[in-house]
């Protein structure tokens, strides 16, 4: 059996990425895959297919992953969307798709639910795949901040600002009391997108901005940088448009071992039990009395750091994840 997984040509995108990580689980368990980003040689294929299944990553964002480009092959070859958005669905193009596709698989259980108002194509959700090997974990007494760092960190951070801002009252408080440091990564500075820093950097002036960098250099440099912090924050408005993420930066996050309070949200209640492995927080004096708490308890700090890697490591790790994917495929696809 032959398969083919059409990826972005955007190789820095987190979809991307995870998406490859999940092309390359299928290799390892023997099956025959090959990963194809660019679109002359994916309509190629299209109009001459030689496989039994093709994997789309998303809809309608690739000309070539849509109900245009593949009605013709519906019953002879089995084809798959992994889609991480509920963004454009009042698009006509995209619940077509969706329609055309013999399976859809999501990031998350909101994300499945709230498909099904759309379309009659099964949906599963699954746990994209981590690399675990590129967020090694650092333990709470190998830092000595002094004051204490804390971080945050999108791959376009110019796009949650508000996000962001949701939190300034209670950091600008733990600023003035503790004199913290808050270090925030990945602002692309105007360069391909928006610059979008100006409220943040207005509302929080003791900030520091560290710029975006592509996938590689992030790795290398960035992760690094993270890791040194000693607690992370995950403010996060919860709205239909981001129903599909699946929290793939929160588990790296914990994955470095770092002490993490997040926003409230249905999902990341899925990953962190409260004063366990991390906190969650909805209002300014939950986040002010979170960070406080994990700021003057060293213990603390090690407790979640602990347990979050942990949890990690044990439910979200290669081998769990894989084999996930790999069982959804094989009960919509009798090939596998």
């Amino acid at each position: 059996m032959k398969i083919y997984f059409f990826l972005s040509t955007d190789e820095n995108s987190t979809t991307s990425y995870s998406n490859d990580l999940l092309a390359s689980s299928l290799g390892n368990q023997g099956y025959k895959v090959e990963i194809v980003r660019d679109i002359r040689e994916k309509f190629k294929i299209l109009n001459k297919p030689d496989c039994e299944v093709i994997i789309f990553q998303k809809t309608i964002q690739c000309a070539a992953h849509t109900s245009k480009a593949i009605r013709h092959l519906k019953g002879k070859v089995y084809l798959v969307h992994i889609d991480d958005d509920f963004l454009d669905m009042q698009n006509k193009e995209h619940i077509e798709t969706l329609n055309i596709s013999d399976l859809i698989i999501v990031g998350t259980q909101k994300h499945k639910t709230a498909l099904r108002d759309y379309t009659t194509t099964p949906v599963e959700a699954i746990t994209g795949i981590l690399d675990l090997e590129n967020y090694e974990y650092v333990p709470v007494d190998k830092k000595s901040n002094n004051p204490l760092i804390i971080s945050w960190q999108q791959s376009c951070a110019d796009a949650y600002v508000k996000d962001l801002l949701m939190v300034a009252k209670p950091l600008c408080a733990l600023n003035k009391e503790y004199g913290i440091q808050l270090h925030l990564y990945g602002w692309h500075m105007g360069k391909d997108y928006p610059d979008h820093s100006g409220k943040v950097r207005e509302a929080m002036p003791f900030a520091k901005f560290i710029e975006y960098q592509p996938m590689k250099q992030y790795l290398a440099n960035i992760v690094p940088q993270i890791a040194k912090s000693d607690i992370f924050v995950m403010p996060y408005i919860d709205h239909p448009n981001r129903w599909g993420k699946s929290g793939f930066g929160l588990k790296r996050m914990m994955l470095l071992g770092l002490p993490v309070v997040a926003s409230d949200t249905q999902h990341h209640a899925t990953l962190i039990e409260n004063g366990v492995n991390g906190f969650l927080a909805s209002t300014d004096e939950q986040w002010y009395l979170a960070l406080k708490s994990l700021i003057n308890d060293r213990d603390l700090r090690e407790k979640l750091s602990m347990n979050a890697r942990k949890l990690i490591e044990k439910k979200y790790n290669n081998e769990i994840t894989s084999q996930e994917f790999l069982q959804v495929l094989k009960k919509y696809i009798p090939f596998f």
